[in-house]
């Protein structure tokens, strides 16, 4: 997502969830590296695209499109 900054990962503190698994996916999400988005790496495939807006299948775009 290449916006995260110093300044901005102090306010993403997670201390309060306690479940590793939870955690992890709260980072994963955002960073913007999920198995659905980074999956295409991993198999040497095509980058995924949106069925409705044909843009580059991100993080960020499932987000706001939900």
């Amino acid at each position: 997502m290449g916006e995260i900054t110093t300044s901005t990962i102090s306010q993403w503190t997670y201390t309060h969830v306690r479940d590793r698994r939870l955690q992890t996916l709260l980072a994963q999400l955002r960073i913007g590296h999920t198995y659905l988005t980074q999956r295409y790496l991993l198999t040497r495939d095509h980058q995924p695209y949106c069925d409705d807006c044909l843009v580059p299948l991100t993080v960020r775009h499932m987000m706001d499109t939900t």
